[in-house]
């Protein structure tokens, strides 16, 4: 009697809603404004949202609108059912629908009502056959399985269960191995028990490889990129990991590492790789904008495959109100071994900081070594790369107009080792610097999940020669969690300081400066920092910043930030002195672009800096908006 009931409800919104779509026209002129679910415990609105084909349209001008179709919408209701279904809700219901036109009667907002019923869960999960895999990994495994005891039975989580426990036996020598999930009644009617039974097969080694549709490129430069080797272990990630390591070249466009696994189940199993070469001259360029740099251009020419064996030569050029200059670089990506690459470069650049400016003539020579695994079995990947850079340039630079005709900096300059009267150095940079990264966030455009760690030194000694003598140590961490779908929280925490006997045996371009769009986002671009006694910034040589902030979805492409930032810099090196960091907080938007995510900010100084004197002026405005490409962090 109930489900006629209900039956007979959803057949009466359905005649309503067909009216209501007969009064939209049904001619594709209304647009959707909103989809809004009530009664959605279990599933979240995005999810569903998801799976149907209405959608709604864009808030913004540009953003692409979406119409209401009737017949759309019926077929609507059956992928919501089935997907609740398919979720672990076999007896969820649409029990309603509310469409309600605007006065205009050209857009519609959409309310379905669900009922979810009662869910089949998963009463306890066993394990059968996995003792080939280490234990280590079995508990990682066991942990990382996204169906547990307690939860509804997802058929989605289900199978890719399945792909996980079959990829890790891939990864420790399996090949062959296969697994099923069986589902077995529980202790009532709405409980199951899960039990994986795998069967690993033979164990298995690498045999021949076999390279197909290199034209250009030789067989040794691919091969080099191979982390697969005839008679060792097979391993799935071996697999991933070299064709990762293919596409890093840049000189395909297409990789593919197919295992062709025997009939026999032989011992041996032979690799094909297959590759498409794409063009390996690239021409590049770039307009753009932002609140720092104003107006910006770009162009860059590379050569993937210079004189072969995957050596790049690249040029570029840039301009805007903060940078100008020419750089030329040429990469050797195999030296000796691997993963050991060196690049040399040589540039002349100009930058104009609202403090300062500076032009650097010169080249660099960098060893890099990077070393990690792409993402494979159960492994998120990590990454990690170690650059030792020798320096050699020509450095002149110059105080800020409105800090030169300041009578008072006058033996500020001098101890800046800054000419008095026009407020200029220079001098030859000769140094070395020591880089350590790692990454395991896996997207440097938008990271989600993982951290990053940032180690940096730079040493400028007599046994050097140069002009100049300093020692600069500087630490970075970031932390990304991802918090269900629609919300991620970002950290970041970042120190430095620059040790030597005399200010002036240090370029001025050196010191520390906070605030602009990536720093202490309540303040314009290098505003924090020492101030002169009339109030102008000059520079640090110890610095500190952290920021957190928490990216959630809005809608669509569109995301929100809340963020809160502190930063400072202080005179003397390895010390945090008085007046502690300085703090902002404020919104933001972010819209996403193949590019990376449009970003708008607003920043609210929360403690403002008594006496902070900007273009000659004493700062008032205690707020800034910053516009750029790409997270902050």
């Amino acid at each position: 009697m109930l489900r006629r009931s209900r039956r007979l409800v959803l057949c009466s919104v359905l005649l309503v809603l067909g009216g209501c779509a007969s009064a939209c026209k049904e001619t594709g002129t209304v647009q959707v404004s909103t989809i809004t679910f009530t009664g959605n415990q279990g599933i979240d609105a995005q999810s569903l949202k998801a799976v149907i084909a209405t959608r709604e349209s864009g808030m913004l001008p540009w953003s692409k609108k979406h119409f209401f179709d009737r017949t759309e919408f019926d077929r609507d209701v059956k992928r919501i059912e089935a997907y609740y279904a398919d979720h672990g809700y076999p007896n969820a219901k649409v029990v309603g629908i509310d469409v309600q036109l605007n006065d205009a009667k050209d857009k519609v907002a959409v309310k379905v009502n669900i009922n979810e019923g009662q869910p089949v869960i998963v009463e306890n999960v066993s394990f059968e056959g996995l003792d080939g895999i280490p234990s280590a990994h079995l508990v990682r495994l066991k942990a990382q399985l996204p169906f547990t005891a307690g939860q509804p039975r997802n058929q989605t989580l289900i199978v890719a269960g399945h792909d996980m426990v079959v990829n890790e036996l891939r990864d420790h020598g399996f090949p062959y191995a296969s697994a099923r999930i069986v589902e077995r009644p529980g202790s009532a009617q709405d409980r199951v028990q899960l039990a994986v039974e795998a069967d690993p097969g033979p164990a298995a080694v690498f045999g021949v490889v076999t390279v197909d549709g290199n034209v250009s490129v030789g067989d040794d430069v691919i091969r080099r990129e191979l982390t697969i080797h005839p008679g060792d272990e097979y391993r799935l990630s071996d697999i991933t990991e070299s064709q990762r390591k293919l596409y890093g070249l840049g000189l395909f466009e297409f990789a593919n590492i197919t295992p062709r696994l025997p009939e026999d189940r032989s011992r041996e199993v032979p690799v094909v790789v297959t590759v498409a070469e794409g063009k390996h001259r690239k021409l590049q360029l770039a307009l753009g904008y932002g609140s720092e740099e104003k107006a910006r251009a770009r162009a860059n020419w590379r050569h993937v495959n210079f004189t072969g064996g995957a050596r790049s030569l690249e040029t570029e050029a840039k301009w805007s109100s903060l940078e100008q200059g020419f750089r030329g670089t040429f990469i050797e990506p195999y030296l000796l071994k691997s993963g050991l690459s060196l690049k040399l470069t040589g540039s002349s650049w100009w930058a104009s900081e609202p403090v300062y400016t500076y032009r650097s003539s010169g080249g660099r020579a960098i060893l890099t070594k990077r070393f990690g695994r792409g993402p494979a079995g159960l492994d998120t990947g990590v990454l990690n790369e170690f650059r030792v850079s020798f320096i050699n340039e020509y450095e002149r630079y110059a105080i800020g107009e409105s800090a030169l005709h300041d009578p008072t900096l006058r033996d500020e300059f001098i101890a800046l080792g800054l000419n008095p009267i026009t407020g200029q150095g220079n001098g030859r940079l000769s140094a070395l610097e020591f880089d350590f990264d790692r990454d395991t966030a896996g997207q440097p455009l938008d990271p989600r999940r993982g951290y990053g760690l940032s180690l940096h030194m730079e040493t400028a000694n007599n046994w050097l020669g140069g002009s100049f003598r300093y020692n600069e140590f500087m630490v970075e961490g970031r932390k990304y969690i991802q918090l269900g779908k629609r919300l991620v929280w970002a950290s970041r925490a970042k120190a430095a300081t620059l040790e030597g006997t005399s200010n002036a045996l240090i370029p001025f371009y050196k010191r520390y400066f906070v605030g602009g769009s990536s720093s202490v986002r309540g303040w314009g671009r290098y505003q924090v920092s020492p101030l002169s006694p009339t109030g102008l910034p000059i520079g640090g040589r110890t610095t500190a910043e952290v920021s957190t902030e928490a990216r959630f979805l809005v809608r669509g492409r569109l995301n929100g930030v809340v963020f809160v930032d502190g930063g400072n810099a202080w005179a003397e090196p390895g010390t945090f002195g008085p007046g502690g960091l300085r703090w902002a907080a404020g919104p933001g938007l972010r819209y996403n672009t193949p590019i990376g995510p449009l970003r708008v900010d607003f920043g609210k100084q929360l403690t403002p800096i008594p006496g902070l004197v900007i273009n000659g002026s004493p700062e008032k405005r205690q707020w800034r908006v910053h516009f750029s490409i790409g997270q902050a962090f």
